[in-house]
């Protein structure tokens, strides 16, 4: 049945204090009988009974049971063929005796419920144990415990019994009833009892087996081992005890032994059909059927031998199949004993460690949040540019054709160029004005929400899915998000009325506009890009706008048609030093050919006006004289006379001349007119014909004078109009003057000239916000001017030589202002690996500014700021982190060690490692969710409900759902 071949095992091996605790041992066991190991404490004993029973491991050699090795898989071997009898019984003090018989049967796999109360029944029933099915093993003795102990050995019926010194903790009479049981079940199995006192081995062991220092020393077979019989402490004995007797016809007293040193009085009566009985004097003890003190009659006997018991009726506990091995918690069973371990204890140290863990917990998720503001910008900054955006310094026309030519390509990924002026920092902000929303009426300027967005064209958004409002006939004024942009948007309102896609269409931008009228959000489109999508013209004047690259403007904005390819120079202030090109000249500007169809000016005066139009007008004296000499023929000039009278007109008809001297104002301001777009008196001129209202523009004197003729029907005296005659543009117009007023600052726009532009058509405008080219120097940037190459043969270009203008093929360089080329990409590696391929070498513009920035190059830029944090923040939670766990590891260890004994016993009753693990983790699972989840919640609420109602939280803050589901891991890990 058991064979072990040369069999070593150390404890401490390779130390100075090693034993070497069983030394070459080699021994066959037979199939029933009891064989006892016998020797001095110390021995190795019991260690070589773990061993066998697979409790203990060992150096070299086999154990084989039933040919199989114990060493190969201890666990089942234990549970399918062995039950294990221990000296400190290992009972669960927990559980009822019938559970802890119970339990040998579910390490062995069996789950009917019905069979195991049969079997366990009939186990407890073999070892006279059956009243106390469902008591706790704290409340029997010690005999009893081990009893239970014996039922829970032999309920599975096992074909090997492992006893380790079961009687080591019993008297005498007790010892006899163990070791009678374990000699019954000896009959059909094998019981290896260990055990150093001599006097059982004799009476009881079949075989003996001597051990010392590890060695088998002896085995000897003993013929006699019948038992002997002790006797029972408990048992009292009537013949041996003084008796007298009291009689009648209803009832005998019996008394047996000593007299009492009080006298006892009995009164029993016969009342009701019931039988009550009073006892007065001495301690009296009744006795039940239930009583360990029995009353025998008779004397007791003295044996010196026992004859041959019956081995012990097993017929109800038959051989069965077992399933599984060693798994005696399910994870229901072990949610409970969690529950029950953790939280039904009152210890003092339970209630400690609920609570550190809960405040552990809180103070994990308190410090994530306040240290993940630095991991937050990281994200953030991810989420803050676009990932398709890439921007190369754009100095020559070749660096622009090469760009343009990539456009298009699948080798390049490009699929959109445009131009941007300075150094670019990133996406551009983008602010809409909630207050403008479609449902109200005042501007609220508390309420805007502001994000990242790069600015496209229509045409990226044509493929992408609509998700609310429109995408199709869009005007000039409106404009497309991203998804991108509105989930930010959104996310950022604490907007009632604003909180889904449907609610930002409406929303006006504060900073873009075309013709002075503010874009509106007329769509949502689903892309990842944060990015907002305009008209080509609304694009280009954003791009005109920010790179400052030609003096150039739509001619729509002015009131002007133009064909591709036409051009109206407007010229405000002319330099001395600036060649300009003829009407009707062809000359190249950004690259493309246009004609000059018409050159408009501006004039600094009204007298600038005159003089550069050749118009003659009347001089005061000339004008006064003429009147004078009109009007009073018989004067001659040059007398006081003459004087008196000239002086008197120019008093009472001074306002007359100024009509003779202004007969050519209206040309004069609607040339202006033209270049102030926003003056209010030019605008109610030219495009609402109060004529009065340019008077005011051009002289105010003049202006106030026509208001006073419109009212009396005369022109003042000068000395009248000092009077009290002062009139406005508000006494002239009535109540037209609001509608005017509001009409002008809603339809008005601000494209003024201001030295010179070039007036090109929509088409060719949107052209030069995407290309670079040699442009006709006059086409200045207003910022830092434009240095030029010198033409061929080393003219210069001035306005003394106008000849040079017909060789006008100039690439300009700009000293003044930086270009790039904004390139949008539909596959970011790509296009990253074809541009550093093709401009690698690109000289950058500034040590501080590369020619080709990428996306990462914002992801670093956006971070720079924030590594020390981040590192710091990093460092501080570890540490923290660090010396809190190990806090807590002591006192979880410390609440572990009490339930040391528990585990002990489990495994020695056969539980498999992985079983006894999966417990625990299930009730550490417990514990942690009732105690580390209740500090999470209620603080991660805490935080929520702190940013959700303080935006000046999110300075200190930083919770996203990601960190919290983080958080919560790393707890419960």
């Amino acid at each position: 049945m058991i064979r072990i071949e040369k069999l070593h095992k150390y404890f401490n091996r390779g130390a100075t204090n090693e034993i070497h605790v069983i030394n070459d041992v080699s021994l066959s066991l037979p199939e029933c009988g009891m064989v006892a190991v016998f020797g001095k404490s110390g021995c190795g004993k019991t260690t070589l009974l773990n061993v066998i029973g697979g409790l203990d491991g060992y150096a070299s050699g086999s154990v084989t049971i039933d040919g199989e090795s114990v060493k190969a898989d201890p666990d089942r071997i234990r549970n399918e063929y062995v039950g294990y009898i221990f000296q400190n019984y290992n009972l669960l003090a927990s559980d009822t005796c019938f559970d802890n018989v119970a339990a040998a049967l579910r390490l062995c796999g069996m789950t009917d419920e019905e069979e195991i109360a049969t079997r366990v029944t009939a186990a407890l029933t073999a070892v006279g144990m059956e009243k106390y099915a469902k008591r706790t093993p704290d409340t029997l003795s010690g005999g009893q415990q081990q009893r239970i102990a014996i039922a829970r050995a032999i309920v599975k019926n096992p074909r090997i019994v492992l006893a380790d010194e079961p009687t080591g903790n019993l008297d005498e009479a007790n010892t006899v009833m163990v070791m009678d049981l374990l000699k019954a079940i000896a009959k059909d199995r094998l019981v290896l009892l260990v055990t150093h006192e001599e006097n059982l081995v004799d009476h009881y062991c079949d075989t003996v087996i001597e051990l010392s220092d590890g060695q088998v020393v002896a085995v000897r077979q003993n013929e006699n081992a019948h038992g002997y019989v002790a006797r029972d402490k408990n048992d009292v004995y009537l013949g041996e005890l003084a008796h007298t007797e009291l009689s009648d016809a209803n009832a005998t007293l019996s008394y047996y032994g000593d007299t009492p040193d009080v006298p006892v009085r009995l009164t029993l009566v016969n009342h009701g059909g019931r039988l009550y009985l009073r006892v007065d004097g001495g301690n009296v003890q009744l006795l039940d059927a239930g009583s360990e003190v029995k009353l025998k009659e008779g004397v007791f006997e003295e044996k010196t031998e026992k004859t041959e018991d019956t081995a012990l009726g097993m017929e109800a506990l038959p051989p069965f199949e077992a399933k599984h091995h060693g798994r005696l918690f399910s994870f229901l069973s072990s949610l409970k004993s969690g529950y029950t371990a953790n939280f039904k204890n009152r210890k003092r140290g339970k209630r400690v460690l609920r609570v550190c863990m809960a405040l552990f917990a809180a103070v994990v998720v308190f410090m994530s949040a306040v240290f993940g503001s630095a991991f937050g910008e990281i994200f953030e900054a991810r989420d803050a540019y676009n990932h398709n955006v890439f921007y190369l310094y754009t100095p020559t026309v070749a660096v622009s054709d090469a760009l343009a030519s990539a456009v298009g390509d699948p080798k390049t990924g490009i699929d959109d160029v445009r131009l941007t002026g300075g150094y670019p920092t990133g996406d551009a902000y983008v602010t809409f004005r909630v207050g403008s929303f479609e449902t109200f009426h005042a501007f609220d300027y508390e309420s805007n929400f502001r994000t990242h967005a790069v600015y496209h064209g229509y045409a990226l958004a044509e493929h992408l899915p609509l998700v609310a409002g429109k995408n199709t006939d869009l005007s000039v004024e409106e404009m497309l998000v991203s998804t991108a942009v509105a989930d930010d948007l959104l996310e950022k309102s604490a907007l009632g009325y604003v909180e889904e896609y449907s609610d930002l269409v409406g929303l006006l931008s504060t900073h873009l506009s075309v013709e002075g009228k503010s874009l509106r959000i007329a769509g949502v489109v689903k892309s990842d890009e944060p990015a907002v999508y305009l008209s080509p013209l609304a694009l280009a004047r954003h791009v005109h706008a920010s790179a400052n690259i030609l003096t150039a403007a739509p001619a729509s904005g002015y009131g002007i048609s133009l064909a591709e390819g036409e051009t109206v120079l407007a010229i405000r202030n002319a330099r001395a030093d600036t060649l300009y090109p003829a009407l009707g000249e062809r000359i190249f500007l950004g690259g493309r050919e246009v004609t000059v169809k018409e050159i408009r000016r501006a004039y600094g005066s009204y007298e600038t006006y005159l003089t550069e139009n050749g118009i003659k007008v009347p001089t005061e004296d000339a004008w006064f004289s003429e009147l004078v000499l009109r009007e009073n023929p018989s004067l001659t000039e040059g007398t006081k006379a003459f004087s008196s009278a000239v002086d008197e007109a120019k008093d009472t008809r001074w306002f007359e001349f100024r009509d003779a001297y202004y007969a050519h104002l209206d040309a004069y301001l609607r040339a202006n007119a033209f270049f102030d777009t926003d003056t209010y008196e030019l605008w109610l001129f030219t495009e609402k014909n109060v004529a009065l209202a340019a008077y005011f523009f051009t002289d105010e004197e003049y202006g106030r004078a026509q208001l006073f003729r419109a009212q009396e029907g005369r022109y003042p005296t000068r000395t009248e109009l000092e009077g009290p005659y002062l009139f406005d543009l508000y006494d002239l117009l009535g109540g037209a003057y609001t509608a005017y007023e509001e009409e002008f600052y809603h339809k008005s726009h601000t494209n003024n000239i201001y030295t010179s532009t070039y007036l090109v058509s929509d088409a060719d405008y949107v052209a030069l916000s995407k290309h670079l080219g040699e442009t006709h120097p006059s086409a200045r940037v207003q910022s830092g001017g434009i240095s030029f190459e010198e033409p061929k043969g080393g003219a210069t270009l001035t306005a003394a030589n106008p000849s040079d203008r017909t060789d006008i093929a100039i690439d300009v360089t700009y000293s003044g202002a930086i270009v790039y080329s904004v390139i949008h990409s539909t596959d970011p590696e790509r296009t990253a690996a074809w541009l550093a391929e093709r401009f690698g070498t690109l000289a950058p513009p500034s040590i501080h500014q590369p020619a080709l920035i990428t996306p990462d190059v914002f992801f670093d830029r956006a971070i720079e700021s924030t590594r020390e944090d981040i590192v710091i923040s990093l460092i501080t939670m570890a540490v923290l982190l660090a010396l809190m766990s190990v806090c807590m590891y002591f006192i979880m260890r410390s609440s572990l060690l009490s339930r040391i004994k528990e585990v002990g016993v489990l495994r020695a009753i056969g539980v498999s490692r992985r079983n006894l693990v999966f417990r625990f983790f299930v009730e550490a699972g417990v514990l942690t969710a009732l105690t580390v989840l209740v500090g999470y919640l209620l603080t991660g609420a805490f935080i929520g409900a702190t940013l959700s109602m303080s935006s000046l939280a999110s300075e200190i803050f930083y919770f996203p759902p990601w960190l919290a589901l983080a958080d919560l891991l790393i707890l419960f890990a």
